[in-house]
């Protein structure tokens, strides 16, 4: 830690013109939006932000409207009515989680000048401003929640010791960052071994604590973020049962379709592929013996299909795992199963059970599944680790972090001023009409470079810091008894904090291996990349360890 400091006069000034920059930097950028081009995706939460501001939730019922969580939609809603041009919403997010940031930690960050170091690093994150961030689309903010969950629960940590008034703000808070992140992302549920075993370290804390008063009432506010998130989990629910008649966060993850795909891939199969879950073979099975499923063959397998021409791969010469699910919900939708979403629950469940049949008379069956993933095998274990190891690399080096797009969006279909005039954003669209006319003035131009070097600065200092925390937290642990109580929780929730980054990589890893093999991409580590910057920043704190603490003053 520095030992010069500037006062808090300074560092407000200083802080509110790096916020500024911060706002014009992303109001020199332009969204990048391809109408009708991303039905599954960006076109899905921008139709449904607009049902929802028109009072109809997400829209008239298909194949599509119950198929993610919708939290994203109702952002942009919220965007619409603000007013507010979306990049610079999504700037002004991060600023607030630089705010809670340096508020959680302020216990183990004791100087202003450091705790404006933190603030400017969590708020000029490259990922914050990659070009990936110009889309339309969830990943956009679920790593503000995710980050917003972990920093709180750990300011809620730092003062556990402290009066209850000081630290239950910050579990209101981790509970909003836990259940708007669940009901965002189908896999929000990485996050919970983080709070699970947070929570218990917390609680040993609290009950060996013989001076520690109010035990009981301490232990109990423990669980505010799940009650939060359940709140947040069953609204939707209750959203999506009146308005569609079934009470579930999606029917695609959760329920019938999920059962019946799982079992699917429970089914024995000549040759395996890493990629292909449910390969030919087994739908030829499956079209033969269960009558339900006779009638996709139409829209699956005949040489024809518009579906088969659009989601089978012609190198695999198969559909892979995370297209064929999308091309059966198309067929099903084609075939009038999603009439209503209480029919295609029932269809799914008569599916599952003929399917069912099928794997209980197939002697090399695996057990039933339900899940939309493909089974876990032995060989996938080196081609994830591979691509582990190369997305961990991808992180610390921040690729794939430029702050504009070449690629214009597409004004051939139209449909592009209703997504600006809704979103109160410029898409980056060439000025002449199949041109290459330059469309970015010359102070966007000069913010791109200042953006640009901001990034080379985060590739020269992220490795040099990693290893110094590194270093730090092993040292912590080593040492840990001589540690202060702060010292302690940082030491855990540094700790903690890189498993959580690794377990990410690792979800990420087995989807690209096992379903999509797209390549890395940098909008699916989002949520890895804070989590990256506040080991690097709040290592150094655990450098200096003092025999005895001072004395905090709130």
């Amino acid at each position: 830690m520095l030992k010069k400091d500037i006062n808090f006069k300074q560092g407000l000034t200083i802080a509110l013109v790096l916020v500024i920059i911060r706002l014009v930097l992303a109001n020199s950028q332009m969204m990048l939006v391809f109408p009708y081009s991303a039905p599954l995706d960006d076109d899905l939460y921008f139709a449904w932000a607009q049902s929802i501001v028109a009072g109809n939730w997400l829209g008239e019922y298909n194949y599509l409207t119950l198929s993610k969580y919708p939290f994203f939609g109702i952002y942009l809603a919220l965007v619409h009515l603000t007013g507010i041009p979306v990049l610079v919403a999504n700037a002004m997010l991060w600023v607030l989680l630089g705010a809670v940031t340096v508020w959680a930690f302020t216990p183990v960050v004791k100087t202003n000048l450091y705790r404006l170091t933190l603030f400017a690093a969590v708020i000029y994150n490259p990922a914050s401003y990659a070009e990936h961030t110009l889309r339309i689309y969830r990943d956009s903010i679920f790593p503000i929640l995710c980050t917003l969950f972990f920093v709180s629960l750990a300011g809620w940590a730092l003062r556990l010791k402290d009066k209850i008034s000081h630290s239950t703000p910050f579990l209101v808070l981790a509970g909003l960052g836990l259940g708007l992140a669940w009901i965002s992302r189908e896999d929000g549920f990485w996050l919970l071994p983080f709070a699970v075993v947070a929570i218990a370290i917390c609680i040993i804390y609290i009950v060996i604590d013989k001076q520690l008063k109010n035990k009981g009432v301490r232990i109990a506010l423990s669980t505010v973020p799940a009650v939060i998130t359940m709140i947040f989990v069953l609204t939707i629910c209750n959203l999506n049962n009146k308005y569609y008649g079934v009470f579930t966060l999606s029917d695609f993850d959760d329920g019938a379709f999920a059962q019946c795909f799982g079992t699917m891939t429970s089914l024995s199969h000549e040759n395996w592929h890493p990629l292909v879950s449910v390969p030919e073979d087994v739908r030829e099975r499956m079209y033969a013996e269960c009558p339900s499923f006779k009638q996709f063959y139409q829209y699956l397998d005949a040489e024809d299909s518009a579906i088969r021409r659009g989601y089978r791969n012609s190198e695999i010469g198969d559909y892979k795992s995370g297209h064929l699910y999308w091309g059966m919900r198309r067929a099903a939708q084609e075939l009038g199963i999603y009439e209503t979403a209480k029919g295609a629950e029932e269809f799914w469940s008569q599916l599952a059970a003929e399917v069912e049949a099928l794997r209980l008379a197939d002697p090399d069956a695996l057990p039933r599944r339900s899940s939309l993933t493909p089974p876990i095998k032995a060989e996938y274990i080196m081609p994830v680790i591979g691509e582990a190891v190369h997305s961990r690399w991808y992180v610390v080096t921040w690729q794939s972090m430029r702050s504009y797009e070449d690629t214009v969006s597409d004004i051939v279909t139209g449909g592009i001023d209703m997504w600006q005039d809704f979103l109160h954003e410029q898409a980056n669209y060439a000025a002449v009409e199949y041109t290459d006319f330059p469309y970015y003035t010359p102070f966007q131009h000069f913010c791109f470079k200042v953006m640009n070097g901001i990034t080379w600065i985060y590739r020269a200092l992220t490795i040099p810091l990693l290893l110094v925390a590194l270093y730090s937290i092993i040292r912590s642990f080593i040492n840990f008894t001589r540690l202060t109580f702060h010292q302690q929780i940082l030491s855990f929730v540094l700790l903690g904090m890189g498993f959580m980054g690794v377990f990410r990589i690792f979800i990420i890893s087995f989807m690209e291996k096992a379903a999509f093999d797209i390549g890395t991409y940098a909008m699916y580590l989002g949520a890895v990349y804070p989590i990256v910057i506040l080991i690097c920043v709040l290592g150094l704190v655990l450098l200096k360890q003092p025999a005895k603490e001072k004395e905090f003053v709130y």
